[in-house]
């Protein structure tokens, strides 16, 4: 792996217009073009889809594009894009990696550790300019850059998600991450799995800078041609004495909350913080073996059953010939039952712009239930999820009532009470004749 530390001087060229570099063989997913200050673009595109993953065709594809770069002295840098609106690179082919179990899974694992490593091998300086999701697999080639730019667009969101699908990162996430911004905040980010908005990765260190998305391969170029950044050591977190504490306490801590029945997380735990201290290729393979047992476990045999379920349920039509232009569009909203559940419910519904009227039977469990909100909005301004004025913003779109109000005005009303049937029964009752025939109810 090319160290972080190391420097490429280029003299700055004038910028001008691009211009397409042919390749011989048909390659579908992945154009490359020079630019005229002679940095080449390498734009992930798959054909026929809005997204774009790492499938074993554009895994090959990539390894052409850089054993030709690798050999070609005129080449000055490398930026990796992407031609789709929102998706940098969403990850690995979640199918093929569910169907995939020994040899082959290893196969594949190992295919991707080669590529993303000529990434780290080559001469020139690399960059990744991230618009859209850059999740999974799409972030470990971004760490395998030298530098990575983000847009501060809402599409982008990044991050390593899966031990959420009960594996963890091998194509070098687990190992890269740690060196690059300390064990501590590369823990955090991939045992929660969480997607990180452009300004968090920002001030995290996983990316460098944030520039505008009609900038973002421009200043990638300007970036290639100056002294790259010199990285912290993260000696303070990363040695080996506070590596073995760090990982004895998160995994103390990890069982409290799992009582070991996540068993990513804990391999995770043990890959991460032997990270830092170890050679890049030995961390690889820990990596890839982690991976092959955990894929036979029956948690993440679930886990990628529950992935592929909601990702069916966010396109599945109750009739194929409903048509969506005769459905009423939800417009305003109700909650019923202002605790944890409910609460949690009506901050979601809030944080997407639709108004949203909580009611309870009381005063005293409204403000119980505005409290667990500000909290959920306080969280994601810490997070940089929103600015206070956004959240404050989507918070002023929850009504709080404690007393019955006319529904009539309502699309959809979700009953969130307690979980207690005759009460259900009585609150749908009354629920029926307060609001329209043609309104939505829901448990």
């Amino acid at each position: 792996m090319q160290s972080t530390t190391q420097h490429h001087s280029k003299l700055k060229t004038p910028k001008s217009s691009e211009m397409s570099v042919e390749n011989d063989s048909p390659l579908t997913n992945i154009r490359r073009k020079r630019r005229d200050d002679g940095i080449d673009v390498l734009v992930f595109d798959h054909p026929d889809t809005s997204a774009n993953i790492f499938d074993i065709r554009t895994l090959d594809e990539l390894e052409k594009h850089l054993d030709e770069i690798a050999k070609d002295s005129s080449v000055k840098g490398l930026v990796f894009t992407s031609a789709k609106p929102s998706i940098f690179l969403a990850g690995a082919d979640l199918k093929s990696l569910g169907d995939a179990t020994g040899e082959v899974l290893r196969e594949f694992i190992e295919k991707g550790q080669r590529v993303f490593g000529k990434v780290t091998e080559l001469k020139v300086p690399t960059a990744a300019a991230i618009h859209g999701a850059c999740l999974g697999g799409g972030l470990e080639l971004a760490l395998a850059c030298d530098i990575r730019l983000a847009s501060p667009d809402r599409a982008t969101k990044i991050g390593l998600p899966e031990t959420m699908l009960g594996i963890i990162p091998a194509w070098g996430g687990s190992t890269r991450l740690p060196k690059l911004i300390g064990l501590p905040k590369a823990l955090n980010a991939i045992l929660t799995g969480k997607q990180m908005a452009p300004k968090l990765a920002h001030k995290l260190g996983v990316v460098d800078e944030i520039a505008p998305n009609e900038r973002l391969e421009d200043r990638a170029a300007e970036l290639l041609q100056k002294e790259l950044p010199k990285r912290k050591s993260h000696w303070l977190t990363n040695n080996p004495l506070s590596a073995f504490l760090i990982r004895k306490l998160a995994k103390k801590d990890l069982l409290k909350k799992t009582r070991g029945n996540y068993p990513a997380q804990e391999a995770a735990i043990d890959v991460v913080c032997r990270a830092p201290n170890s050679p890049t290729k030995l961390s690889l393979h820990r990596e890839r073996d982690v991976v092959l047992k955990l894929a036979e476990t029956r948690a993440s045999r679930n886990l990628m059953r529950i992935f592929h379920l909601t990702e069916h349920a966010k396109k599945f039509r109750y009739s194929k010939n409903l048509d969506p232009s005769s459905v009423r569009d939800i417009e305003r909203t109700a909650v019923i039952g202002a605790g944890i559940m409910g609460g949690g419910i009506a901050q979601w519904i809030s944080a997407r712009g639709y108004p949203v009227i909580l009611s309870d039977i009381n005063d005293e469990a409204i403000a119980k239930g505005l409290g667990n909100i500000d909290k959920i909005y306080s969280s994601a301004v810490k997070r940089r999820i929103f600015t206070e004025h956004e959240a404050k913003q989507k918070r002023d779109n929850i009504s709080p009532i404690a007393y019955r109000v006319p529904l009539t005005s309502t699309d959809l009303v979700i009953e969130a009470a307690v979980e207690n049937l005759e009460v259900k029964k009585k609150i749908f009752a009354d629920l029926c004749a307060r609001s329209r025939a043609d309104t939505i109810l829901a448990t």
